[in-house]
């Protein structure tokens, strides 16, 4: 992230025209050449040829060499772009240049808005080791033969932010949703211990109980977690916070039942194997469905 911060402090108003050029021009082209850029960005071939010089010196975009000359955003540039958009919107002032969290598909920043509110900067890196992500968003790729990383990170920024409007409004507890754009959301940034992390829950059983209702009041608001473990629960006090939600799946989904007896067999496993406590899946399952 220092790279990035670093590289928004230098960037102009023509610098951003190009950048945004380049991520329009994707939509068409694996590499965007540069008499595309001159025409999307407004700006003149000579004016273009000298910005892209600057970008890709800075690891914005990346240079291709072919029939034609070309260019495509790096991480990097996607990033200038999106956090570029929340300050302009204002609703980020600063990041964190270190991450405060790292998955395999995202990492987590702090952030402090204009107000001087702390919160949580999520940036979403679909594909970086897998194509997991690809798969559960089926849904909304359809049958694109050829889907971008920016495009499926998008998609998962997108999708997680519509589940936490729906889970926050439900009162689910899940953090407070902000804002997003492109592969980032924002949203409240919450003290904790991821459950997988904590040390000894010294009311366990009453702590996984209340983990389970709140896997059961989002099935009433209509969403399914659909990759719920105890890498995804933070335990905030007494009470447990669900996250990480961009592979979410409607209630109504003809998969719905499955996603969500495989998200509490997850949570029942994880207290069974830390803590010896036994349960009974189909009659928890049972219980959340007859609640429902």
């Amino acid at each position: 992230m220092e790279g990035t911060l670093s590289a928004l402090k230098a960037l102009t108003s023509e610098d951003f025209r190009v950048l945004n050029a380049v991520e329009r021009g994707m939509a068409r082209f694996f590499y965007v050449p540069v008499e595309e850029l001159s025409k999307l960005s407004g700006l003149d071939l000579d004016e273009v040829l000298a910005v892209t010089k600057k970008l890709h010196s800075l690891g914005l975009i990346r240079r291709w060499r072919g029939s034609y000359t070309g260019y495509i955003l790096t991480a990097r540039g996607y990033d200038c772009l999106a956090l570029n958009a929340l300050v302009k919107r204002g609703v980020l002032e600063s990041v964190s240049a270190s991450p405060i969290g790292r998955g395999k598909e995202s990492d987590v920043y702090k952030g402090i808005t204009p107000a001087g509110r702390l919160v949580a900067v999520k940036f979403h890196r679909v594909g970086r080791t897998s194509f997991r992500q690809t798969r559960r968003l089926r849904t909304y790729v359809g049958e694109r033969r050829h889907i971008s990383w920016l495009y499926q990170s998008r998609l998962a920024a997108k999708s997680e932010f519509e589940a936490l409007k729906i889970l926050f409004s439900a009162r689910v507890s899940v953090p407070e949703p902000i804002d997003w754009n492109r592969h980032v959301v924002v949203c409240e940034y919450i003290e904790g211990v991821e459950l997988s992390e904590t040390p000894p829950l010294s009311e366990a059983a009453s702590f996984r109980d209340q983990l389970i209702e709140e896997v059961g009041k989002a099935y009433r608001a209509g969403v399914v977690h659909g990759d719920l473990s105890e890498y995804n629960v933070l335990v905030a006090g007494d009470k447990p916070v669900l996250f990480d939600w961009p592979q979410w799946i409607s209630s109504s989904h003809p998969s719905a039942l499955y996603y969500l007896k495989r998200d509490i067999e997850n949570i029942l496993k994880f207290f069974k194997r830390k803590y010896g406590l036994d349960y009974d899946l189909q009659a928890t399952l049972e219980r959340l469905l007859t609640a429902a």
